[in-house]
């Protein structure tokens, strides 16, 4: 795991033929992710977690 990511941010996957935006928490037993969206596009579900994530 990752030391320099946050205890929680966004992240996306691919989900069959559509792409997935997950909340990731992290804590001292892992990480656990919760699906918060769905998008048909690659770009636009990495739109969204640029939103979520407070990226530019």
């Amino acid at each position: 795991m990752c030391s320099n990511l946050p205890k929680e941010y966004y992240e996306y996957q691919p989900h069959g033929r559509n792409w997935v935006v997950y909340r990731i928490r992290r804590d001292a037993t892992g990480s656990t992710g919760t699906k918060v969206g769905q998008f048909l596009t690659k770009e636009e579900a990495r739109r969204e977690v640029y939103r979520l994530n407070g990226w530019k």
